[in-house]
């Protein structure tokens, strides 16, 4: 064991030779949290100073000496009664030699380095394609919302879903298609003609709904539904792709055939829009 001292605040610690050999002389003092090369600071029990690390051996050697010399009578405190009286680390009082035996930490801390983070060109490309196909997803997902929003990025949109065998339709918001009027009554051989007004009350073209036609009796019982898709009751000549116009009206006229031969007679209907 050596002793050697602060030259911040004067401290004396014990320190060992593997402490020295670990960071080359170089420690922290628990006092003032100096740090300092305890080599060139070791005390007068080292007998010959040391100079740099290279000379760890010599100090194993005299420090088997010193261990070697407490087994004769010669006394030791001369070389004890050096270290000056320095507060107690553990806040408790000093022994007669004016440090703590065997409760004295060495108080000399390492360091512990840990090699940096190396982040290499594979783990890079696969974050970034990663990141490449979470917006592709996103894109895809909000398509509609997109072309919306953006008119201008539809055939984009329109080219980015062939590979992924999708396609970019318009928007389907029955919350704001309405009924505005409509109307059942008997035609010609047992007809029944269907007049209705639809609207679209968004701000942007929509895709034409289905409509459900249901036939009721005396207490408002249903007795026959019928589904009407937009090829139903759109004129011939009407452009489906384009859609439902943005504020736009609709008027349907419609003759639908209707057998009344059945024990029961209707008497009213219901109208429902709504995308399947």
């Amino acid at each position: 064991m050596m002793i050697t001292r602060c030259p911040g605040c004067t401290t004396a610690f014990r320190v060992t030779p593997e402490q020295l050999k670990a960071m080359h002389g170089k420690v922290r003092c628990g006092q003032c949290q100096l740090v300092f090369n305890a080599i060139d600071t070791l005390l007068d029990m080292v007998k010959e100073p040391v100079a740099s690390i290279a000379a760890l051996p010599d100090l194993f050697d005299q420090e088997a000496s010193l261990q070697a010399s407490a087994h004769t009578d010669e006394p030791v405190s001369e070389i004890l009664e050096e270290l000056p009286t320095t507060p107690s680390l553990s806040g408790e009082p000093l022994d007669d030699h004016g440090w703590q035996d065997e409760r004295i930490e060495p108080l000399l801390h390492r360091k512990v380095e840990t090699a940096p983070k190396r982040h290499t060109w594979a783990w890079v490309l696969a974050a970034a394609l990663v990141l490449l196909l979470l917006l592709l997803q996103v894109i895809v997902y909000f398509r509609v919302e997109l072309s919306v929003l953006s008119p201008a990025m539809k055939p984009l949109l329109q080219d980015l879903c062939k590979p992924l065998s999708c396609d970019v339709p318009l928007p389907r918001k029955g919350d704001l298609i309405s009924i505005e009027s409509s109307d059942l009554h008997p035609g010609t051989s047992g007809q029944l003609v269907l007049i209705a007004t639809l609207k679209n009350r968004a701000p942007f073209a929509q895709t034409y709904p289905d409509i459900e036609l249901t036939l009721t009796d005396i207490n408002d019982q249903p007795l026959l539904r019928k589904i009407l898709a937009p090829a139903d009751y759109l004129p011939i000549s009407t452009d489906v792709a384009t859609g439902f116009v943005a504020q736009g009206e609709l008027a349907v006229n419609l003759a639908l055939t209707y057998d009344n031969t059945g024990s029961a007679v209707a008497s009213g209907y219901r109208l429902y829009l709504f995308y399947p």
